[in-house]
């Protein structure tokens, strides 16, 4: 007697850029809370106008590590194209823009696609995604061809790989850097990554920036709600205000820069958990996909993690279900002993407990679960027959069925 949820699953999705290699290189391999997530998005491939591609030295080691350790816990893996600097260089736009000229070249485009398309196959990856900031209204018709030869490409891989691949744009929260972009190319991407955050004046991504970006992407550019992911920052910025990765400047104040009401606090304008959880209402109310963080590794590890807050507000129910039916209970038929295995690094971050009750429903024993395996004496337990054991996480349960022979 197991019980489910039909809602749809949402998607946390967060970023890393591959530089973080130099302050932790086993930040990806130990540290990353894949737990989480349900995609990561290692960042950035840097596209050349001449259809060759760099990355930083230590990519590839990082991505192959975030595979393992990713597919590992059923979370997907992506890599993400372009990115700011592919395009700028201190703050000015490059002339010609690289990504501008590889798109408009059929020869570079194919020979960029093909070497994509190699490394989701090396890699075993679920995805690509296209940052390109940012393409201009005469680029509608290259960009277009670069997206439909990505697309094609990952669709010719799936069979192979035996998956869905999916193919994902970040784009501008706004018009002002979005008219490139029109119904064909939301046709041809499966998600559209909306960059909510970096907004001029002293708090850069408030509730009402995000909001305004959702509803111009769905009723301006009439984008599905099913395809937009909302970005998130993890770090504090504005005209007068310091910039600065949240993990750093919460220091200081944990719990209150976790909790301040408006992410407004000290020298900083940021997204506490009360401003991610109205964002999470937002997106939910407006039937879209989920969001992505700019990015993880700005967060805490400890229990004022930001991630945290949007994994439990979006997809968090649904997991915690899927764990609790995961759970081993043995032996069955029962003795004097049960052994109560979570078997779950995210149910030991949770308060799981547990009812044993008979067949007409009284309460027999009933605890909290505060280990891995745990090992519960029953000899309350002495009449032969059927009973249930039934572990709660808050209004998620699981029922399981006992034999007392």
């Amino acid at each position: 007697m197991l019980s489910s949820l039909n809602s749809t699953a949402q998607r946390v999705i967060g970023f890393i850029g591959d530089w973080h290699y130099y302050t932790d290189s086993k930040y990806v391999s130990e540290k990353l809370q894949y737990d989480y997530l349900t995609d990561v998005v290692m960042a950035f491939v840097v596209p050349h106008a001449d259809g060759t591609y760099t990355t930083d030295q230590y990519f590839e080691i990082q991505l192959g590590q975030m595979v393992k350790k990713a597919h590992s816990k059923g979370k997907k893996v992506h890599v993400s194209i372009g990115g700011y600097s592919a395009t700028h260089n201190n703050g000015v736009l490059i002339s010609p823009d690289p990504i501008r000229s590889l798109t408009s070249n059929v020869s570079a485009r194919k020979m960029f696609v093909d070497s994509m398309m190699s490394m989701v196959r090396r890699y075993d990856l679920d995805g690509l995604n296209f940052d390109w900031e940012f393409p201009g209204s005469g680029d509608t018709y290259n960009l277009n061809k670069m997206l439909l030869d990505l697309k094609l490409g990952l669709i010719n891989l799936e069979s192979e790989l035996n998956k869905t691949l999916e193919l994902s744009i970040a784009v501008s929260a706004n018009g002002y850097n979005s008219p490139a972009y029109n119904s064909t190319s939301i046709s041809y991407v499966d998600f559209i990554y909306v960059m909510a955050f970096d907004n001029q004046g002293d708090h850069h991504s408030t509730l009402s920036f995000a909001e305004s970006a959702l509803d111009f992407w769905l009723n301006t550019k009439e984008a599905p709600p099913s395809k937009l992911i909302l970005g998130v920052p993890f770090y504090s910025r504005g005209t007068t205000i310091s910039y600065g990765a949240y993990r750093w400047f919460s220091n200081t104040d944990p719990a209150g820069f976790y909790n301040d009401e408006d992410g407004v606090k000290g020298n900083y304008n940021y997204n506490s958990r009360p401003v991610l959880e109205a964002k999470i209402a937002a997106l939910s109310n407006r039937g879209c996909a989920g969001v992505f963080v700019w990015e993880i590794w700005e967060d805490r590890l400890d229990e004022f993690s930001l991630l945290r807050v949007l994994y439990s507000g979006i997809v968090g129910t649904q997991e915690i279900e899927k764990e609790l039916e995961k759970v081993e209970i043995f032996p069955n038929p029962i003795s004097n002993i049960l052994n109560i295995n979570l078997n779950s690094t995210f149910l030991l971050k949770k308060e799981v407990k547990y009812f044993i009750t008979d067949i007409t429903g009284k309460e027999i024993k009933s605890g909290l679960l505060a280990e891995a395996n745990n090992v519960i004496s029953i000899t309350e337990i002495k009449t032969k027959g059927f009973y249930f054991i039934t572990l709660k996480e808050g209004a998620n349960q699981a029922t399981y069925k006992l034999i007392k022979k």
